[in-house]
C-alpha cells in the first residue's frame, strides 16, 4: 500500500509541476529558516552546561546604586580569608591588548624576539579558576599558579610562542608581559572544547600584581572605592551553602573594609548564578536576552506557518481539480482514512525534497544571517545527530500541519456529486474556501507587521545614533596607550600630535564620555548635609583638554587644572540633586573625600551611554597621565583628516616603534552600542524578505489555480469586448481586497509591539503614521505585482483557444 501511495503521489506531482515547484520553495525557505534558529538557540543553550557542579558556581557582581559584573578587587582575596561556605574563589581580572614579547629560534637556531603587540583571552587568575573549570593538563600542575610571574598558556597559545616546541617542554620557559615583567611558564592545558563565557587563553597568577607596585597601583589593589567591569570573580560554594548566606557575609566584609560613613548605603553585591551570565543583559551588555530567543523561536514558527499555508491553500483550490478522482475512490471501495493516509504521503513527499532542498540553502542562509549569529558559532561546529533529529521531527509535523486539513476537506466530497460535477456547491468547499482567505489574510497580516517592524526599528537606530549627545562625537579619535607606563611617554606624544596642523585638540586621560562597558565610583561628600553620606556616579579623568577635544559646555565654574597633590573635578547638572544644591554656582568649591577632590565647573549635562539610559551622575577630575589619547580632527576639512591621521601615525611610531597604530573614530564606538539593534535589523529585513516571498508564492500559485479555473470566462468576456486590463481587475480585486484587509489589521498589531519595543529606550523615535502608510503601499505594490505577473498572460491569451471545445 505504501508503494502504491508513493507512486500516486509522483505521479501526482510530474502533473502540477508548476504548484509543486512554489510549493517545496516556499516550505524549504520556512525549514531552513527554522533550522537556523535551532542551530542560533541550541547553541546560546549550550554555554557553561558541562561543568559537574555548575550548579555551586556564582559570579559576584555589583548590585547597588549600578549594575555590573564588577567587583572591587581588594574584596576578591578578602572573601578568600573572610567569607565561609565558599570552596574556592577565582579572581578574573581581564587584560586588554597585552604586549607579549617571546624568544623564538630563528632559521639558523638563533634566538629571534617576537613581539605580539594586542593579545586578547589573558586574565589574572589563581589556582581556583582550573578548580571551577577543569581542564586537561599537558604539562606542568595547577599548584604552580601561586607564585609570582607564572603564567599558564593554552596550547595554542604555547605554540603561538613557541612553534614547533614541544609542550613537554614548555615549564620554565619566559615570556615578557608589558615590556617589564617576565613570567615563567608554569603549565599547558588543552583547549576547553566547550562553550563558555570565561574561556581564556593565559592564566598569570594574581600574586604577580601584589609583587608589583606599578601593577598594585594600576590594577586598584587596595582601593575599596573603584569599580571597572574587567575585573570580575567566580565563586564555588560549599554543598549546603545557601548564596543568600555568603551575600550577608559579603556585605559585613565591605561594610569592615569600606569604611564608609554611618547611615551611607552599603555597596552592594549579589551572587549570580552561573546560567544566568549568558542571558542576563543587566551584567552583560553582549549577553543574550531570553525574550530574544522566544523571538525567535516566534519568527521560526512564522516562517514555517507560511510554508505550510502556501500548501493549505494551494491543495484545497486544487480540490475541485481532484474531485473525480476521489469520486471514483470512494466508488472502488476507498476508505477514508485510505485516502486521508495517501494525501499526507503527497505531503511527505512534498515537505521530503524541500528538507533536502533547505539543507542545500543552510550556507546560503547561514551567510545572510551573519550578522545575527552568537558569537562564536560557525558552521564547522554545526552537530551532526540533533541536526538530523530536528529536520526529521520537522518533517513529520510540517506533513501533519500542511497536509491533514486537505486531506480531510478533499476527502469530504460526496462520491456522487464528484463524479457528477457539482462538487461546488459542497459545503466543504465553501469552508476551505474562506479558510483559504483567512489563511492568506494571515500571511500578509504577517509580512506587513513584519515590514513595519524594519523601518521603526531602522528610524529608531538613526535616531539614536544621530542624536545630540551632549558632547562632540564626530571627527573624533580614541586609541590606547600601549606600554604599561604610560604617563611620561604618553606626554611625549601628545606634545607631538598637539603640533600637527590637521588637529584642533588632544587630550590624555581615560575613556571617552560615552564608551562600552561602565566605570563609576563612590565618594564621599564632605559637605554638611541631613546625613553622612557617599555619592554613587560615573568617573572618568585625565587632563585640562578633555572638555575642548569633545566641546562639553560649562554652565558655572571654570575648567580644572592639573595639580600635584589634590585634583580639580568637573560635575554634569545630573550630580546637583544629589549633592543638594539648588544652582550650579552652588556647587562651585564643594568637596569630596576630606577635601582631596574640589569641584571648579558644573558641566552641562551628556549621555554616557546608549539611548536606553537617562543621563546619569557624572564627574570629571583632572589627573596626569592615563592609557586613552583624544584626539579632535579639523571638522570643517574632512579633506584633511587622512593627512592627519598619517602625521598621528608617524608620531605614535616614532614614540611606540614597535607598537601597532590602531584607533576608532567616536561615531563608530557609539555605533557600537546597538549592535543589538543592528543585528535586529538584518534579522527583520530578511524575515520581511522571507515571508513576502514565500507570501507572494502563495499568491502566485493561486492566482495561478484562479486564471486556470476561469479560462472559459476570460475567453467569453474577450469576445464580448472586455479589455485586458479589465479582466486583470476582475481575476486580482478580490485577492488585493484581502491584502488590504491585512495592512489595516497589521497597523494597530505592529503600532502596539513597536511602542512596547520603544519603551525600551529613554530616547526614542516618534511612531509616526507616514511610516505605517508607506509600509502599507510597499506591500500592495508587491501584491499588485505578483498577481498582474500571471494574470496579465491569462488576461492576453487567445479565447479560441478556451472555447474551441464548446
Amino acid at each position: 500500500m505504501i508503494t502504491n501511495y508513493f507512486k500516486t503521489a509522483f505521479r501526482h506531482i510530474e502533473k502540477n509541476k508548476l504548484i509543486t515547484a512554489i510549493n517545496i520553495l516556499s516550505l524549504s525557505i520556512g525549514i531552513c529558516a527554522t533550522l537556523v534558529i535551532f542551530l542560533m538557540i541550541r547553541y546560546d543553550y549550550s554555554f557553561d552546561k558541562h561543568l559537574p557542579h555548575g550548579d555551586r558556581v556564582y559570579r559576584v557582581v555589583s548590585d547597588g546604586g549600578f549594575k555590573s559584573p564588577a567587583v572591587l578587587v581588594p574584596l576578591v582575596r578578602t572573601m578568600e580569608e573572610e567569607v565561609s561556605g565558599l570552596e574556592a574563589v577565582a579572581p578574573l581580572f581581564q587584560i586588554h591588548d597585552a604586549k607579549i614579547k617571546a624568544e623564538q629560534k630563528g632559521q639558523k637556531g638563533q634566538d629571534n624576539l617576537r613581539v605580539f603587540p594586542k593579545e586578547e583571552g589573558l586574565i589574572f587568575t589563581n589556582k581556583n579558576y582550573f578548580t571551577i573549570y577543569p581542564h586537561q593538563w599537558l604539562a606542568g600542575n595547577v599548584q604552580y599558579l601561586t607564585q609570582p610571574n607564572q603564567v599558564v598558556l593554552s596550547e595554542a597559545y604555547f605554540q603561538r610562542y613557541f612553534p614547533q616546541t614541544p609542550v613537554t617542554e614548555s615549564i620554565g620557559k619566559t615570556i615578557l608581559y608589558a615590556d617589564s615583567i617576565p613570567l615563567q611558564i608554569a603549565g599547558v592545558v588543552a583547549e576547553m572544547k566547550e562553550n563558555s563565557d570565561f574561556k581564556y587563553n593565559g592564566y598569570i597568577s594574581t600574586a604577580t600584581i601584589s609583587a608589583s607596585e606599578s601593577l598594585k597601583k594600576f590594577h586598584s589593589w587596595d582601593s575599596w572605592g573603584n569599580y571597572n567591569d574587567s575585573y570580575q570573580c567566580l565563586v564555588l560554594l560549599s554543598l549546603g551553602t545557601k548564596p543568600a548566606t555568603v551575600e550577608k557575609s559579603i556585605a559585613k566584609v565591605v561594610s569592615r573594609h569600606a569604611k564608609a560613613p554611618a547611615g551611607t548605603p552599603k555597596d552592594q553585591f549579589a551572587l549570580q548564578p552561573l546560567n544566568d551570565v549568558h542571558f542576563n543583559t543587566e551584567f552583560n551588555y553582549e549577553a543574550v536576552k531570553p525574550a530574544t530567543l522566544r523571538n525567535l523561536v516566534l519568527l521560526a514558527v512564522f516562517l514555517l506557518a507560511l510554508g505550510a499555508i502556501n500548501f493549505i491553500n494551494l491543495s484545497t483550490a486544487q480540490s475541485i481539480e481532484r474531485a473525480k478522482e476521489i469520486g471514483v475512490r470512494k466508488t472502488l471501495g476507498s476508505k477514508k482514512s485510505s485516502l486521508i493516509g495517501q494525501f499526507l504521503m503527497e505531503t511527505l513527499v512534498v515537505a521530503g525534497f524541500a528538507t533536502l532542498l533547505s539543507v542545500l540553502l543552510l550556507p546560503i542562509l547561514l551567510h545572510a544571517f551573519e550578522g545575527f549569529m552568537p558569537k562564536g558559532f560557525s558552521a564547522n561546529s554545526i552537530p551532526l545527530l540533533p541536526t538530523v533529529a530536528f529536520l526529521l521531527i520537522q518533517l513529520i509535523i510540517v506533513t501533519l500541519l500542511a497536509g491533514f486539513y486537505p486531506a480531510w476537506i478533499m476527502t469530504g466530497y460526496a462520491p456522487i456529486l464528484a463524479l457528477k460535477n457539482q462538487v461546488s456547491g459542497n459545503s466543504n468547499l465553501s469552508r476551505s474556501a474562506w479558510i483559504r482567505k483567512g489563511l492568506t489574510l494571515f500571511q500578509f497580516v504577517l509580512a506587513q507587521v513584519f515590514l513595519i517592524a524594519v523601518l521603526f526599528v531602522s528610524k529608531q537606530i538613526n535616531f539614536a545614533t544621530q542624536m545630540d549627545m551632549g558632547f562632540r562625537k564626530d571627527a573624533i579619535i580614541n586609541f590606547y596607550i600601549p606600554d604599561f607606563n604610560r604617563a611620561n611617554k604618553g606626554d611625549v606624544l601628545k606634545n607631538k600630535l598637539m603640533e600637527i596642523p590637521e588637529i584642533k585638540a588632544v587630550s590624555f586621560g581615560n575613556q571617552s564620555p560615552a564608551f562600552q562597558g561602565s566605570m563609576y565610583s563612590r565618594f564621599h561628600y564632605d559637605a554638611s548635609l541631613k546625613e553622612d553620606k557617599q555619592l554613587s556616579f560615573d568617573i572618568r579623568h585625565g587632563d585640562e583638554n578633555y572638555i575642548h577635544v569633545y566641546d562639553i559646555p560649562l554652565v558655572a565654574g571654570r575648567n580644572v587644572r592639573v595639580l600635584d597633590s589634590t585634583y580639580e573635578a568637573l560635575v554634569n547638572e545630573k550630580m546637583l540633586p544629589l549633592m543638594e544644591v539648588d544652582s550650579p554656582e552652588e556647587a562651585i568649591g564643594k568637596t569630596f573625600n576630606d577635601g582631596k577632590y574640589t569641584v571648579v565647573g558644573v558641566m552641562k549635562d551628556f549621555n554616557i551611554a546608549s539611548a536606553h539610559h537617562e543621563i546619569r551622575p557624572a564627574m570629571y577630575w583632572s589627573r596626569k597621565g592615563g592609557y586613552v589619547m583624544h584626539v579632535a580632527l579639523d571638522q570643517m576639512h574632512p579633506t584633511t583628516w587622512k593627512a592627519g591621521i598619517a602625521k598621528m601615525e608617524k608620531a605614535f611610531l616614532e614614540v611606540y616603534p614597535e607598537e601597532p597604530f590602531e584607533y576608532r573614530f567616536l561615531d563608530e564606538t557609539i555605533q557600537g552600542f546597538y549592535q543589538t539593534e543592528l543585528k535586529l535589523s538584518k534579522l527583520l529585513n530578511w524575515a520581511v524578505g522571507l515571508s513576502i516571498t514565500i507570501a507572494s508564492l502563495g499568491l502566485f500559485g493561486l492566482a495561478l489555480f484562479t486564471a486556470n479555473q476561469r479560462t472559459k470566462e476570460i475567453g467569453i468576456r474577450k469576445v464580448l469586448g472586455a479589455s485586458v486590463a479589465q479582466i486583470i481587475i476582475l481575476l486580482t480585486k478580490n485577492l488585493v481586497s484581502l491584502v488590504v484587509v491585512a495592512c489595516l489589521i497589521a497597523i494597530p498589531v505592529a503600532y502596539y509591539f513597536m511602542h512596547k519595543w520603544l519603551e525600551d529606550f529613554a530616547y526614542k523615535t516618534p511612531l509616526n503614521w507616514w511610516v505605517f502608510a508607506v509600509a502599507a503601499m510597499g506591500l500592495l505594490i508587491v501584491a499588485v505585482a505578483v498577481l498582474a505577473a500571471k494574470t496579465f498572460y491569462a488576461a492576453r491569451a487567445n479565447p479560441v483557444h478556451s472555447l474551441r471545445d464548446e
